[in-house]
């Protein structure tokens, strides 16, 4: 397999509506050894992608802030097995749903799928067996927003004109999906949500403003930004969604980004609303691949890197077959059993829209892919599994 793939495999995708543009780096060594761009950036006005593409990066998001908060814990104000009613003395004293009215797959897809109207008003619900930690949000094993229950709550919030603070209040009030620690899944918002405010308590700033003083500043990350300019938004990928063979403009709508998170002015995202250029965060991604540091500047200390992808649950749960969380990344431990063409070790994450990057220790491997498209499955993408095929497909050759 040589480099010349990518292009074709890319650009089929773009001929064939799959797509509507994208872009990839690849850095092994810390060195560039692939950068690739396709399509357009805006199908409507044949704008070709370009390195001022802005992407919303959704739940690569997640990978962002788990970075910010650990930190704080490398730098002693902070520890894993913090609880976090420490800090919001709200969670303490949590319930457990214990409603089979919300148990299995068949429940889930009444609710789900064929939009039954669920009872969430006189849930069972049992006293949790601890409280959550810190620890418990970044490996996805806090029963947060991880069930039927949880999503449905979270679904019908009103939360338009909310803060970080607000909001995660009334996360405070939602009984868990299970009991902390003693199963895994996907915490949509509550999750990394939770950790920016408790990143925004410990250092008394706002986490928007926190990231950019401590992340995308000294990284030079120039448009990656939780809030983004009208000028940002004028360079953005708009949102496309695959109708009939046919790539249809869907910006704006209950798919777009606002639409899922119903978030006001004042919310910051910190769990999927990170906006930027491939490149910009194709520069964070080769700081965790270079153990902490880019260009002089370190971010991290080399063992909080490697605590990302070696720590984990207090029991080791696994999100999918030979898949399992470490911190704020999902970690490849067993790749033939999860399907996967990465090497074991491999981590990194995804967002809704497309994007998608990992990183490989033993090949000392950085990549970091870009498009915007609706319904391609976040983690699940055939277009992000495609691009690790690629590249452990090149990298293995040489």
């Amino acid at each position: 397999m040589n480099m010349d793939q990518i292009d074709e495999v890319m650009m089929r995708y773009v001929e064939n509506e799959e797509m509507p543009g994208g872009e990839l780096f690849i850095h092994q060594n810390d060195q560039e050894i692939y950068h690739g761009m396709w399509g357009y950036s805006n199908l409507e006005t044949k704008t070709p992608v370009s390195d001022d593409t802005v992407y919303c990066m959704c739940s690569m998001s997640k990978v962002l802030t788990a970075v910010g908060f650990l930190k704080l814990v490398e730098q002693g104000k902070a520890g894993l097995d913090d609880e976090v009613k420490k800090y919001i003395p709200a969670f303490a004293n949590q319930r457990v749903v214990s409603d089979e009215r919300f148990d299995g797959e068949e429940n889930f897809a009444k609710y789900f799928i064929k939009g039954e109207k669920a009872p969430l008003n006189d849930v069972k619900t049992v006293a949790a067996d601890r409280s959550i930690t810190v620890r418990d949000l970044l490996t996805h094993s806090s029963g947060l927003e991880m069930g039927a229950f949880g999503m449905l709550c979270r679904m019908t919030m009103k939360c338009e004109d909310e803060t970080l603070e607000t909001r995660c209040e009334k996360f405070a009030r939602m009984p868990l999906d299970f009991q902390p620690g003693t199963a895994t899944g996907y915490s949509p918002t509550a999750g990394m949500d939770l950790i920016a405010r408790l990143t925004e308590i410990i250092t008394g700033e706002d986490f928007a403003s926190y990231m950019k003083r401590e992340i995308f500043d000294p990284l030079k990350m120039k448009d990656m930004t939780f809030h983004p300019t009208k000028e940002q938004l004028k360079r953005r990928m708009p949102l496309y969604k695959r109708v009939e063979g046919k790539l249809v403009n869907v910006t704006g709508t209950a798919c777009d980004l606002d639409g899922m998170i119903s978030g006001g002015p004042r919310y910051t995202s910190a769990a999927g609303g990170a906006y930027g250029r491939v490149s910009d965060y194709d520069r964070f991604t080769r700081m965790l691949a270079n153990g902490g540091t880019l260009n002089g500047v370190r971010i991290l200390k080399p063992e909080t890197v490697r605590m990302m992808y070696t720590e984990r649950a207090y029991r080791h749960l696994e999100a999918e077959p030979g898949m399992e969380w470490g911190l704020g990344v999902r970690v490849r431990q067993e790749p033939e059993r999860a399907v996967s063409f990465a090497v074991k070790g491999t981590y990194g994450w995804s967002g809704a829209f497309g994007t998608h990057m990992f990183i490989c220790p033993d090949r000392h491997l950085a990549v970091t892919f870009g498009t915007n498209r609706e319904d391609l499955g976040g983690s699940g993408s055939y277009i992000s599994r495609k691009v690790e095929e690629l590249v452990f497909g090149i990298v293995d050759c040489y």
